[in-house]
Protein backbone atom coordinates (compact mmCIF):
# COMPACT_ATOMS: atom_id res chain seq x y z
CA UNK A 1 0.00 0.00 0.00
CA UNK A 2 1.19 3.65 -0.93
CA UNK A 3 0.07 6.95 -0.48
CA UNK A 4 -2.79 6.45 -2.82
CA UNK A 5 -4.51 4.45 -0.40
CA UNK A 6 -4.56 7.24 2.54
CA UNK A 7 -6.98 8.88 0.43
CA UNK A 8 -10.86 8.53 0.27
CA UNK A 9 -13.12 7.22 2.96
CA UNK A 10 -10.23 6.49 5.10
CA UNK A 11 -8.60 9.65 5.39
CA UNK A 12 -11.91 12.17 5.74
CA UNK A 13 -13.32 9.60 8.44
CA UNK A 14 -9.65 9.38 10.36
CA UNK A 15 -8.50 13.00 9.69
CA UNK A 16 -11.63 15.52 10.27
CA UNK A 17 -12.07 14.90 13.48
CA UNK A 18 -8.21 16.33 14.48
CA UNK A 19 -9.35 19.45 12.45
CA UNK A 20 -11.74 21.37 14.65
CA UNK A 21 -13.17 24.80 13.00
CA UNK A 22 -11.01 26.96 15.50
CA UNK A 23 -7.46 25.25 13.73
CA UNK A 24 -8.97 26.05 10.44
CA UNK A 25 -10.19 29.64 11.26
CA UNK A 26 -6.84 30.48 12.90
CA UNK A 27 -4.90 29.10 9.36
CA UNK A 28 -7.79 31.03 7.39
CA UNK A 29 -6.93 34.41 8.74
CA UNK A 30 -3.02 33.58 8.62
CA UNK A 31 -3.94 32.83 4.79
CA UNK A 32 -5.59 35.71 4.33
CA UNK A 33 -3.06 38.32 5.43
CA UNK A 34 -0.52 37.08 3.41
CA UNK A 35 -2.27 35.57 -0.06
CA UNK A 36 -2.64 39.23 -2.96
CA UNK A 37 -6.20 40.45 -3.69
CA UNK A 38 -7.24 38.15 -6.61
CA UNK A 39 -7.53 34.20 -7.90
CA UNK A 40 -5.99 31.81 -5.53
CA UNK A 41 -5.39 28.47 -5.78
CA UNK A 42 -5.67 26.26 -3.05
CA UNK A 43 -3.61 22.94 -4.11
CA UNK A 44 -4.99 20.01 -2.39
CA UNK A 45 -8.01 20.98 -0.89
CA UNK A 46 -9.34 18.51 0.38
CA UNK A 47 -12.92 18.21 1.72
CA UNK A 48 -12.22 21.97 1.83
CA UNK A 49 -11.91 23.25 5.05
CA UNK A 50 -10.34 26.49 4.17
CA UNK A 51 -12.39 26.89 0.90
CA UNK A 52 -15.60 26.97 3.13
CA UNK A 53 -14.11 30.32 5.02
CA UNK A 54 -11.92 31.98 2.15
CA UNK A 55 -14.73 32.89 -0.78
CA UNK A 56 -15.03 32.73 -4.00
CA UNK A 57 -11.89 34.18 -4.91
CA UNK A 58 -9.75 30.64 -4.20
CA UNK A 59 -10.27 27.74 -6.17
CA UNK A 60 -9.51 24.23 -4.73
CA UNK A 61 -7.97 21.32 -6.55
CA UNK A 62 -7.61 17.97 -5.70
CA UNK A 63 -7.08 14.06 -6.84
CA UNK A 64 -9.11 12.66 -4.41
CA UNK A 65 -13.07 12.38 -5.49
CA UNK A 66 -14.96 11.80 -2.18
CA UNK A 67 -12.86 14.88 -0.93
CA UNK A 68 -13.83 16.92 -3.56
CA UNK A 69 -17.68 15.93 -3.39
CA UNK A 70 -17.70 17.64 -0.34
CA UNK A 71 -15.14 20.69 -1.19
CA UNK A 72 -17.30 21.63 -4.18
CA UNK A 73 -20.26 22.70 -2.13
CA UNK A 74 -18.04 25.78 -0.31
CA UNK A 75 -16.38 26.94 -3.82
CA UNK A 76 -15.38 25.84 -7.35
CA UNK A 77 -13.18 22.60 -7.25
CA UNK A 78 -11.27 20.45 -9.65
CA UNK A 79 -9.83 16.94 -9.59
CA UNK A 80 -6.49 16.39 -11.26
CA UNK A 81 -3.11 15.48 -11.04
CA UNK A 82 -1.12 18.17 -9.34
CA UNK A 83 1.90 17.87 -12.27
CA UNK A 84 -0.65 18.56 -14.88
CA UNK A 85 -2.89 21.33 -14.01
CA UNK A 86 -6.13 21.90 -15.54
CA UNK A 87 -5.72 26.15 -15.41
CA UNK A 88 -4.03 28.51 -18.14
CA UNK A 89 -0.85 29.63 -17.64
CA UNK A 90 -0.24 33.00 -15.18
CA UNK A 91 -3.98 32.85 -14.02
CA UNK A 92 -3.47 32.72 -10.60
CA UNK A 93 -2.60 35.67 -8.13
CA UNK A 94 -1.41 33.14 -4.75
CA UNK A 95 -1.24 30.09 -4.13
CA UNK A 96 -1.03 27.39 -1.09
CA UNK A 97 -0.21 24.21 -0.35
CA UNK A 98 -0.96 23.16 3.33
CA UNK A 99 -0.97 19.90 5.78
CA UNK A 100 1.64 18.50 4.11
CA UNK A 101 0.54 18.57 0.96
CA UNK A 102 3.52 18.34 -1.07
CA UNK A 103 5.13 15.85 1.91
CA UNK A 104 3.14 13.24 0.25
CA UNK A 105 4.73 13.02 -3.11
CA UNK A 106 8.83 11.99 -3.58
CA UNK A 107 10.82 14.43 -4.38
CA UNK A 108 11.15 14.22 -7.39
CA UNK A 109 7.59 14.64 -7.90
CA UNK A 110 7.95 17.82 -5.41
CA UNK A 111 10.01 19.35 -8.37
CA UNK A 112 7.55 18.65 -11.20
CA UNK A 113 4.25 20.01 -8.90
CA UNK A 114 6.27 23.14 -8.35
CA UNK A 115 7.30 23.68 -12.25
CA UNK A 116 3.39 23.27 -13.20
CA UNK A 117 2.31 24.92 -10.11
CA UNK A 118 4.72 27.86 -11.30
CA UNK A 119 3.38 27.63 -14.80
CA UNK A 120 -0.25 28.63 -13.04
CA UNK A 121 0.81 31.65 -11.30
CA UNK A 122 1.23 35.34 -12.65
CA UNK A 123 4.45 37.07 -12.51
CA UNK A 124 5.39 37.93 -9.45
CA UNK A 125 2.73 35.92 -7.87
CA UNK A 126 2.49 34.69 -4.33
CA UNK A 127 2.82 30.49 -2.77
CA UNK A 128 2.57 29.76 0.60
CA UNK A 129 3.61 26.12 1.46
CA UNK A 130 3.33 24.62 4.89
CA UNK A 131 5.08 21.29 6.30
CA UNK A 132 5.45 20.13 9.81
CA UNK A 133 8.94 20.74 11.34
CA UNK A 134 11.21 17.88 11.09
CA UNK A 135 13.07 18.64 14.47
CA UNK A 136 9.28 17.40 15.98
CA UNK A 137 10.09 13.95 14.56
CA UNK A 138 13.74 13.82 15.48
CA UNK A 139 12.48 14.57 18.82
CA UNK A 140 10.22 11.86 18.47
CA UNK A 141 11.05 9.25 16.08
CA UNK A 142 8.94 6.49 17.23
CA UNK A 143 5.28 7.60 17.92
CA UNK A 144 1.72 5.80 17.97
CA UNK A 145 -2.08 6.61 18.33
CA UNK A 146 -4.62 4.61 19.53
CA UNK A 147 -8.09 5.92 20.47
CA UNK A 148 -11.72 6.20 19.30
CA UNK A 149 -13.46 8.62 16.94
CA UNK A 150 -16.14 10.68 17.63
CA UNK A 151 -17.93 7.98 15.04
CA UNK A 152 -17.46 5.20 17.32
CA UNK A 153 -14.77 3.69 15.12
CA UNK A 154 -11.25 2.79 16.59
CA UNK A 155 -7.73 4.31 15.04
CA UNK A 156 -4.65 2.85 15.19
CA UNK A 157 -1.35 4.58 13.59
CA UNK A 158 2.03 4.15 13.90
CA UNK A 159 4.64 6.59 12.85
CA UNK A 160 8.49 6.11 12.19
CA UNK A 161 11.42 8.39 11.35
CA UNK A 162 13.73 8.01 8.54
CA UNK A 163 16.21 10.52 8.95
CA UNK A 164 18.22 9.50 5.75
CA UNK A 165 15.29 10.13 3.55
CA UNK A 166 13.80 13.16 5.55
CA UNK A 167 10.78 11.31 6.41
CA UNK A 168 7.92 9.44 8.31
CA UNK A 169 6.77 6.41 7.78
CA UNK A 170 3.68 5.65 8.55
CA UNK A 171 0.63 2.79 9.37
CA UNK A 172 -2.86 4.13 9.61
CA UNK A 173 -5.64 1.65 10.40
CA UNK A 174 -9.12 2.45 10.82
CA UNK A 175 -11.93 0.03 12.30
CA UNK A 176 -15.54 1.00 11.56
CA UNK A 177 -18.24 0.19 13.82
CA UNK A 178 -19.54 -1.88 11.26
CA UNK A 179 -16.33 -4.51 11.61
CA UNK A 180 -14.84 -2.91 8.32
CA UNK A 181 -10.87 -2.54 8.55
CA UNK A 182 -9.56 -0.11 6.55
CA UNK A 183 -5.37 0.40 6.57
CA UNK A 184 -2.88 2.12 4.41
CA UNK A 185 1.14 2.56 4.38
CA UNK A 186 2.46 6.18 3.38
CA UNK A 187 5.17 8.94 4.09
CA UNK A 188 5.21 11.94 5.15
CA UNK A 189 8.62 14.16 3.90
CA UNK A 190 8.81 16.86 6.43
CA UNK A 191 11.30 19.87 5.02
CA UNK A 192 14.38 22.12 6.89
CA UNK A 193 13.64 25.80 5.42
CA UNK A 194 16.88 25.32 3.61
CA UNK A 195 15.52 22.48 1.65
CA UNK A 196 12.19 24.46 0.45
CA UNK A 197 14.49 27.79 -0.48
CA UNK A 198 16.47 24.95 -2.82
CA UNK A 199 13.37 23.43 -4.15
CA UNK A 200 11.13 26.63 -4.57
CA UNK A 201 14.34 28.41 -6.31
CA UNK A 202 14.75 25.50 -8.66
CA UNK A 203 10.60 26.01 -9.69
CA UNK A 204 11.67 29.80 -10.12
CA UNK A 205 10.31 30.51 -6.86
CA UNK A 206 12.02 33.23 -4.41
CA UNK A 207 11.45 32.46 -0.68
CA UNK A 208 10.28 36.10 0.92
CA UNK A 209 9.93 34.84 4.36
CA UNK A 210 9.40 32.02 6.98
CA UNK A 211 7.78 31.38 9.76
CA UNK A 212 7.03 28.83 12.97
CA UNK A 213 3.62 28.72 13.22
CA UNK A 214 0.15 30.62 12.44
CA UNK A 215 1.23 32.59 15.39
CA UNK A 216 3.82 34.50 13.10
CA UNK A 217 6.74 32.47 15.64
CA UNK A 218 10.23 32.46 14.01
CA UNK A 219 11.51 28.62 12.60
CA UNK A 220 12.78 27.36 15.54
CA UNK A 221 13.53 23.63 17.07
CA UNK A 222 10.77 24.18 19.26
CA UNK A 223 8.49 24.93 16.00
CA UNK A 224 5.31 22.77 15.05
CA UNK A 225 5.64 24.09 11.27
CA UNK A 226 7.73 25.48 8.51
CA UNK A 227 6.05 27.86 6.76
CA UNK A 228 7.37 29.73 4.25
CA UNK A 229 6.14 32.46 1.60
CA UNK A 230 7.89 32.91 -1.65
CA UNK A 231 7.08 35.11 -4.86
CA UNK A 232 7.37 33.84 -8.50
CA UNK A 233 10.00 35.85 -10.48
CA UNK A 234 9.41 38.10 -13.12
Amino acid sequence: MGTADLFGELYLRSTKPFLPTLLTVGEVAFLRERLPTGLVLDLGCGHGRHLQHLGPAAVGVDADPMSLREAKAFGPVARADFRSLPFRAGVFHGAYAWYNTLGTFEADEVSMVLVELGRCLGPGATLIVQGTNPARARAAPEASFEGRLPDGSFLRETSRWVEAMGRDEVHRALTLTDGRVMAASFFIRYYELADWASVLGAAGLVVDWACGGIDGSPVGVDSLDVIVGAHKRG
